[in-house]
């Protein structure tokens, strides 16, 4: 076994070590002004990672836009409560969360028994779970297994990152890490991996607007449907999610909302069993 792991933000290499991490942490809250109380009063602060098309991405307006968006202004209107965007890395999400930096993550969170150990989660609104995507024509990988010394891509922070690391226990795999998953799909455009393991709606949006590049090999290698991610203490304000979620489904919004950003209906008979590599 080889244990390989870049990190890349932008185009520079990057270590991350705790010092960093604290420091970004207290540059957050900082500007994102004071934390907010289990949303009190009439605004839900709403935690984002807006570079995950077509989750929750800005259009060229700048606009923050996606599924996870339109859902968000939904819930909103179904809580009587005017929500707020707050724009964070993925893998400084969760700290916002605990530090109070927003009430709620909706930002394609994959439900998972580690995450269930710390936070509470809504009832899941879509399914999800991770594939490999590979240069067209490219039928030599099928399973984590063909991953075997090959270079990998994937965003840091996520579950697609978690998954491969622990594929790394076994197999000699080289992952490079990104800030963003754009960059993840451009640095396997330029030939600087080989492959990449990311959320299966997100490779349909990148391979249906770069069929020539891209392309999904495997089936779903996991089982990980996405939900609203909530404070622990906060079991009243999941309850009140729960049901808002509940009556956009009843009424076909939900359904509306995934046909619109995602060409299909990924938010029915949902498989709630978790099948997670973590």
């Amino acid at each position: 076994m080889t244990v390989k792991c870049r990190f890349w933000g932008g185009n520079k290499m990057k270590k991350i070590s705790l010092v960093l991490v604290v420091v970004l942490m207290a540059a957050a809250m900082i500007f994102t002004g004071c934390s907010s109380d289990s949303a009190e009063g009439d605004i839900l602060k709403i935690g984002v990672d807006d570079s995950y098309p077509p989750m929750e991405y800005r259009d060229e307006n700048n606009e923050l836009v996606g599924f996870d968006i339109a859902l968000a202004k939904a819930l909103g209107e179904k809580l009587e409560m005017e929500v707020e965007f707050i724009s964070t890395a993925f893998d400084g999400i969760f700290q916002g969360l605990e530090t109070q930096n927003y009430d709620i993550i909706m930002s394609s969170v994959s439900i998972t028994p580690k995450r269930l150990e710390t936070f509470l989660f809504s009832e899941p609104y879509l399914s999800n779970g991770q594939v490999i995507v590979v240069k067209p024509g490219d039928d030599s990988v099928k399973t984590p297994e063909d991953l075997d010394g090959k270079t990998v891509g994937v965003q840091l922070g996520t579950t697609a990152d978690s998954a491969v690391q622990k594929y790394m226990e076994d197999l000699d795999i080289e992952l490079i890490k990104y800030d963003e998953i754009i960059q993840t799909f451009s640095a396997m455009k330029a030939g600087y991996v080989d492959y990449i393991v990311v959320d299966y709606p997100v490779a349909i949006e990148y391979v249906g607007n770069d069929p020539d590049n891209f392309e999904i090999s495997s089936a779903q290698l996991t089982n990980e449907p996405i939900g609203v991610c909530i404070r622990k203490e906060d079991v009243e304000l999941k309850e009140k999610i729960d049901k808002a979620l509940s009556e956009l489904r009843e009424e076909g919004t939900l359904a509306e909302i995934s046909v619109e950003w995602l060409k299909d209906d990924y938010t029915s008979n949902i498989d709630t069993e978790l099948k997670v590599i973590e």
